[in-house]
């Protein structure tokens, strides 16, 4: 493990992997306190107008599913809760970091899909909230933002393949660059003091059999992000997809056992979600 891992960090040398917002590590910090006050916590976040705009643009989307429109920061804090809140956000952080351009946009957009398809997929998975599952989605790519910062320009073609070929990308990346992008975005993950069991996901969201994953938890998260990736790849490329996404996806459905009405019925959702956005 070390050894892949210092091969991810040669392959991004002289890229630095951003950090998080002071905001974030404010609002760490105070929920990691004796006592946290729920008050405090609304005014770190309410302090990044960026951070506080797109949480409550989160919040109060399909994503999240209230009963009730959240009005304020505070109501956000008040109705979710600390946990489902600070993950929320730094989803959020991620978002705004990268920039909206180019192939950064592109990576970023197909995340916010794959976010949207696992937080509906999360019904279907016990122990595994909404927020979660959203969080998740949009990190499993992350490692492909930072090879992009390295060379835009040479990920270009990695990234269109791995809409289609989302096993052999790996060793197409191997070959490339000495490491792929789900190590490296292990990298990104740790720095940012994801979930231990996310930041195993993101790295194995690409292996063939989810059935070789140990961990049951890990493997339920990666059988959500080939399920949601093999949706948001219909949606992008149709017919064109190929076989061995469409195994990826089986493999996926298998380990949750889900209906395939059901995965119509997200597939449907992600249009309409992505019409109105």
């Amino acid at each position: 493990m070390q050894e892949k891992l210092k091969r991810a960090v040669q392959a991004i040398q002289g890229t630095k992997i951003p950090e998080l917002p002071e905001e974030v590590l404010m609002l760490e910090r105070e929920l990691k306190s004796k006592f946290v006050n729920l008050g405090t916590v609304a005014s770190i976040i309410e302090k990044n107008t960026t951070l506080s705009g797109e949480l409550m643009r989160l919040v109060n989307s399909p994503i999240i599913k209230l009963k009730e429109p959240c009005r304020s920061i505070r109501d956000a804090v008040n109705v979710l809760g600390l946990d489902n809140i600070y993950n929320l956000l730094v989803s959020s952080a991620l978002k705004n970091m990268f920039g909206q351009k180019g192939l950064f946009k592109d990576i970023m957009d197909h995340s916010v899909d794959v976010a949207f398809c696992m937080a509906d997929i999360s019904e279907w998975v016990e122990g595994i909230s909404r927020d979660e599952a959203y969080m998740l989605g949009l990190f499993h790519n992350c490692g492909a933002l930072l090879l992009t910062s390295k060379d835009e320009k040479r990920y270009v073609p990695f990234f269109s393949s791995s809409m289609s070929l989302p096993t052999s990308i790996i060793e197409r990346e191997e070959k490339e660059y000495g490491t792929h992008h789900a190590m490296v975005g292990v990298l990104i993950a740790k720095k940012w003091h994801l979930p231990v069991d996310m930041i195993n996901a993101i790295m194995l969201h690409h292996i063939e059999e989810c059935g070789r994953i140990q961990n049951e938890r890990v493997r339920a998260m990666v059988a959500m992000i080939k399920i949601a990736n093999a949706i948001v790849s219909e949606i992008s490329l149709g017919a064109y997809r190929g076989e061995e996404m469409r195994q990826y996806e089986r493999d996926g459905i298998q380990e949750l056992m889900m209906p395939y009405e059901v995965i119509k019925e997200i597939r449907t959702a992600l249009m309409s979600y992505a019409f109105k956005t």
